[in-house]
């Protein structure tokens, strides 16, 4: 084989990756996701749940698929009665790790504006967290 043939066979490599969107290579790889929400706050219904400005889904069970990098988020929402926005008041970070060969990302919003991202290969489920603030609004009432 001769170095153009070489050549060539790179090139076509790098066609066939980008034809069927194999973006998750590199620095500032690109995962496209099945993302969705799962607000824990009673008093209210979230609407316009965004990843980097970005609509990822979860009003009304809705479901999205989006293009998520790894590194820093900004997580922000809004109150469909008031859409008053709410924005994530901890610091949200997504790993590759995380995203790398999953098929579900799903943003839990808290009562307390707190956000965590969970990853999965199947339908995505409540967490721990968000298990607790459910307990503890029904013993103590929305607030």
């Amino acid at each position: 084989m001769t170095l153009i043939d070489h050549k060539k066979g790179i090139l076509i490599l790098i066609l066939i990756f980008e034809l069927i969107g194999c973006t998750s290579i590199g620095a500032n790889a690109t995962y496209d996701i099945g993302t969705t929400s799962v607000n824990y706050n009673p008093s209210y219904n979230t609407y316009d749940v965004k990843l980097n400005n970005h609509i990822i889904g979860g009003a009304i069970g809705s479901m999205n698929i989006s293009s998520v990098k790894a590194g820093p988020q900004t997580v922000t929402w809004k109150d469909a009665k008031t859409g008053e926005l709410h924005s994530a008041k901890n610091q949200v970070i997504i790993s590759r790790e995380q995203l790398k060969g999953m098929r579900y990302l799903t943003a839990h919003l808290y009562p307390d504006d707190t956000v965590e991202i969970t990853t999965s290969n199947n339908w995505p489920t409540p967490t721990d967290k968000g298990l607790k603030w459910r307990e503890k609004i029904k013993n103590n009432g929305a607030k």
